[in-house]
């Protein structure tokens, strides 16, 4: 039976930072508990959350947390939970157990099925109105992850993309670009539409014209939009994107038309998933606190579960300029 030894040596760390990994306790980086993940789930490691500790929080409520096929097919398929959902959904698996709520991950499409719950997290944009209906129709509580719903008054947690890319859109003006284009995913997740937002408003504060592109969020959806700029707006000076992955195809098929990033084209991605430091280039972007905001969604539901602060309330957690290689 694997140990905690063998953790922290396949994973390349101290048997303290394993510790910390596990137990929630002190700052861990990103990279590193992304590494521990991996060398858990390929140990079949099984930490012990200890009976006592689940008997000093009181009773032990039971979580559903939901998100769609979209988001865990991959996650599924790769097999460990490291890119920007993943780090999320961990988080809730962790920061859950330690506040005596047990944790099980279902299918959004599968909520009609999905009975016995004490409450809900719902991770990401698929949600639909139906879906919502009857949510709240089982007067459940329930917290919204990397989602919000103007005009529902629904509990949720969020990263600040509009802080977010307006700070990424000035520092590339503060550069002296001017030609900045903004290529984007479909808007209506809440998540995209914030940055495009606050590209647009940044732009026009500064007197520059707003250029932007939706592709699919896929990588042959982008190859064609980049296609698309390029024949009918030349070269830009810089792309921001609304994510990384955006980004990492952005600058793939810049290559491939011999268009060098950053000495031609300046890039910038946006959550600083685990592939964007070792990316080629190392992509400069804005860092979502992913692990953060699965902490917050866990207190949130359990202070829901015990009458604690029963009033919705929407939780913005800032993001945080990484500057890379990507840009000049």
């Amino acid at each position: 039976m694997p140990t905690i030894e063998d953790v922290a040596k396949l994973a390349g760390v101290s048997i303290a930072t394993v510790s910390r990994v596990i137990n929630g306790s002190g700052y861990v980086s990103e990279k590193t508990r992304y590494k521990v993940w991996k060398a858990i789930e390929e140990l079949g490691y099984k930490p012990e959350i200890s009976a006592k500790l689940l008997a000093s929080k009181g009773k032990l409520f039971n979580i559903y947390v939901f998100a769609s096929k979209r988001i865990l097919s991959p996650l599924q398929n790769n097999g460990i939970l490291g890119e920007f959902y993943g780090v999320i959904i961990r988080a809730i698996e962790e920061n859950c157990g330690r506040l005596g709520m047990n944790v099980e991950l279902k299918m959004l499409e599968n909520f009609s099925e999905s009975n016995g719950a004490d409450g809900y997290i719902f991770i990401g944009g698929d949600l639909s109105e139906k879906t919502l209906k009857e949510i709240k129709s089982r007067k459940k509580p329930f917290v919204l992850v990397d989602h919000y719903i103007p005009g529902e008054r629904v509990d949720c947690v969020i990263s600040d993309g509009y802080d977010g890319a307006v700070y990424a859109t000035n520092y590339l003006i503060s550069k002296g670009f001017k030609r900045i284009v903004h290529v984007h995913g479909p808007l209506h997740p809440y998540g995209f539409k914030m940055r495009y937002d606050g590209y647009k408003d940044a732009m026009e504060k500064a007197g520059l014209m707003p250029r932007f592109y939706e592709c699919d969020d896929t990588e042959e959806g982008t190859r064609k939009v980049i296609d698309i700029m390029l024949n009918s707006y030349g070269t830009p000076e810089a792309i921001f994107t609304s994510n990384d992955s955006i980004a990492f195809w952005v600058i793939k098929r810049l290559k491939e038309h011999n268009i060098k990033v950053p000495d031609d084209v300046s890039v910038i991605g946006f959550d600083d998933i685990v592939d964007a430091e070792n990316f080629d280039p190392p992509l400069t972007t804005l860092r979502v606190f992913k692990y953060e905001m699965g902490c917050l969604a866990c207190k949130r539901l359990h202070e829901l579960l015990t009458g604690i602060n029963p009033h919705p309330v929407r939780i913005l957690v800032f993001t945080q300029f990484v500057k890379r290689k990507s840009t000049k």
